[in-house]
């Protein structure tokens, strides 16, 4: 299948059904949120439509060329490492013998860890000190074959950090980032996913040196999908996101899009 597309599709938080931070959430306003419901759907129907999950680590192999891909496979990702993932993602994706990447901010786990609590600013949400999963809980998910992937130590736009900082900063947020999994996870991760989709030419340089593959992050509106494929680099990996603005129509059309 020479014209592959692979759909990596990237969710923030999953909130259960009735809770507040839904509630308050609209198809205008939940930038990075989703519902449990709907994801247990959108799940639902890559199983309907014969959709294979596979790793990033798969992914980035096929790119290389030393691995095949089945003809539909799709990726799952979870950035930043917010409790959710752990307490209402997990167990879906369980059920349905699905694994992910999970790519935590490691500031605010090191936070959770201690039983504190860490604001960030995101570009979904603005500045928000929501409950990050702790490194017990990252355990878990490695546990039941996810992977872990880096996405700097404190959630920075890696580009503006550069522009300002320099090259050593880069490097900082890296290695910062991957002592820590060392210490705590005993690996040090191969996959790194931009913070608010902020890079350069120079930041792709710099965080070569320490991961296999860099991944994209695009938040327009309205929707543009662009899909990884044969042509997609390691180091220029897109994916798509999904929340509240992506309505189910567009979640199935984003699926007969990747089929093309």
């Amino acid at each position: 299948m020479t014209n592959q597309r692979v759909p990596i599709l990237v969710y923030h938080h999953v909130y259960p059904e009735g809770s507040e931070l839904l509630e308050q959430a609209t198809h205008e306003t939940g930038a990075g949120v989703i519902g449990e419901r709907e994801f247990t759907r959108q799940m639902q129907t890559l199983v309907d439509e014969r959709w294979t999950v596979v790793t990033t680590t798969q992914v980035v192999k096929w790119l290389e060329g030393s691995a095949q891909l089945p003809p539909r496979a799709a990726v799952l990702h979870f950035d930043n490492g917010w409790l959710d993932t752990a307490e209402v993602v997990l167990p879906i994706l369980s059920r349905f013998g699905f694994t992910a990447t999970c790519f935590p901010i490691t500031d605010g786990v090191e936070a959770a860890s201690h039983g504190d609590v860490k604001a960030v600013r995101t570009l979904t949400e603005g500045i928000v000190e929501h409950p990050f999963m702790t490194w017990n809980q990252l355990r878990k998910l490695l546990e039941a074959g996810w992977e872990i992937g880096a996405h700097t130590a404190t959630h920075c736009k890696v580009a503006d950090k550069h522009a300002v900082e320099g090259d050593d900063a880069v490097g900082w947020e890296a290695q910062t980032a991957n002592n820590l999994f060392e210490r705590q996870l005993s690996l040090v991760p191969e996959h790194f996913a931009y913070p608010s989709g902020s890079r350069s030419d120079r930041t792709d340089e710099l965080l070569a040196a320490y991961y296999r593959s860099l991944r994209q992050w695009h938040f327009e509106w309205p929707v543009c999908w662009s899909f990884t494929d044969r042509h997609t680099l390691p180091l220029a990996i897109e994916c798509q996101n999904i929340d509240l603005r992506v309505s189910f129509d567009d979640f199935l059309r984003l699926i007969v899009e990747a089929k093309c």
